[in-house]
């Protein structure tokens, strides 16, 4: 009886992180974008996430906390870069999160300062790309190693179980077999997928 519960348990598990991995897109895909924020009109890059808004949400305030100053306007923020090397001036970018539609949230950033040259417009821009395409890569390098780490310690667990079984003779000992296998799979998908993204 034991046994039976613990390898429901375990393949509920194991299904519950499987379809959360195959509903996560972790594409690190930045467009060209316009929007408003405030009332003024911007044109900078957007990227698209399938993670709910509020967590993106969360993720990306503690990203740019760390790097830039935030003035919050409630609809998007107005974030400063301290001046650095030759450079004598700060840097002024926008940011907004919409919920956005069925594909998921909406992140933009663009410059903010109408006194740049194209050349600096264009230089910014560049570099609020690689900014978005960074926070992508620690976002989702965080998210899937917090899954291959959880699924490591359940598939150690389900191998203590087999063994105990397998020494017990059980007529469970096949089913907690294939339920390490499918464990196993699991683990690799979630490690390709780390690959690919680094």
């Amino acid at each position: 009886m034991k046994a039976t519960y613990l390898l429901s348990l375990t393949l509920l598990l194991i299904a519950s992180q499987s379809t959360s991995l195959n509903a996560q897109n972790y594409s690190l895909k930045v467009t060209e974008s316009h929007f408003n924020a405030g009332k003024q009109n911007y044109q900078g890059y957007s990227t698209r996430f399938t993670l709910p808004y509020k967590q993106v949400k969360k993720e990306w305030w503690r990203y740019i906390k760390a790097k830039a100053h935030i003035y919050n306007h409630k609809t998007h923020y107005t974030l400063t870069l301290p001046a650095k090397g030759d450079a004598n001036t700060p840097v002024t970018f926008v940011s907004k999160l919409e919920k956005g539609d069925y594909r998921g949230p909406l992140l933009m950033v663009a410059p903010a300062d109408e006194n740049l040259n194209p050349q600096q417009s264009t230089a910014l821009k560049k570099d609020l790309k690689f900014l978005l395409i960074d926070f992508k890569i620690e976002y989702y390098t965080t998210i899937l190693q917090e899954q291959i780490d959880k699924q490591e310690r359940t598939n150690r667990k389900i191998s203590k179980d087999l063994h105990r079984l397998r020494r017990r003779n059980s007529s469970h000992t096949d089913k907690v077999a294939a339920q390490l296998e499918a464990g196993q799979r699991q683990l690799d998908a979630l490690k390709t997928s780390l690959k690919q993204i680094k």
